[in-house]
């Protein structure tokens, strides 16, 4: 006599959780498209293109990072604004435990894969990366060197996200093809 009883608790918890109210899920055809950055997560069906700030100083908006995945390569893409102009880019692509950091989890910079100095005037820069498998997620620390072509003045850059810890302010993003 319990078990059926139990059986129609159970039978009755399941259909009451199968409502329209509760579909707070992805489905598998949107699986491959979820990209999760701040703690939520974005689904974009008719590419793999992701685009977030590229922040300066720490809350100066000074351009976008955009991350596409062309035949399976991983390409990150850093578009100044105008008033900013790009002399160093840093990019690690990979798993979250290989990221390159410091004994207290500062990122170190001059460890990443992806390194490049750039010329006066430089807005835009493409860094072709490494392929991804479909159903792979990875992480990405987008770092750049700005500088105000108005001032003069140069800031770190982050393409925005999670914090990476330590006691600097570098950011983060998970991505997933």
């Amino acid at each position: 006599m319990k078990f059926k009883i139990t059986l129609v608790l159970l039978s009755a918890l399941i259909l009451s959780s199968c409502s329209p109210d509760n579909e707070d899920y992805t489905s598998s055809e949107t699986a491959n498209n979820i990209i999760v950055i701040g703690g939520a997560t974005t689904t974009d069906l008719t590419n793999q293109s992701f685009q977030t700030e590229l922040m300066a100083g720490q809350n100066i908006y000074a351009g976008i990072v955009n991350v596409d995945i062309k035949d399976g390569v991983v390409v990150v893409s850093y578009s100044s604004d105008t008033e900013w102009e790009i002399t160093e880019t840093h990019l690690y692509i990979g798993a979250l435990n290989l990221l390159p950091t410091t004994g207290n989890g500062n990122p170190m910079i001059g460890q990443f894969p992806y390194a490049d100095t750039h010329p006066v005037g430089t807005i835009n820069v493409e860094i072709v990366g490494p392929t991804i498998s479909e159903g792979d997620c990875v992480y990405i620390a987008a770092h750049a060197v700005v500088v105000n072509s108005d001032t003069g003045d140069d800031e770190t850059a982050w393409g925005a996200g999670e914090p990476i810890g330590g006691t600097s302010w570098a950011m983060m993003f998970e991505y997933c093809y």
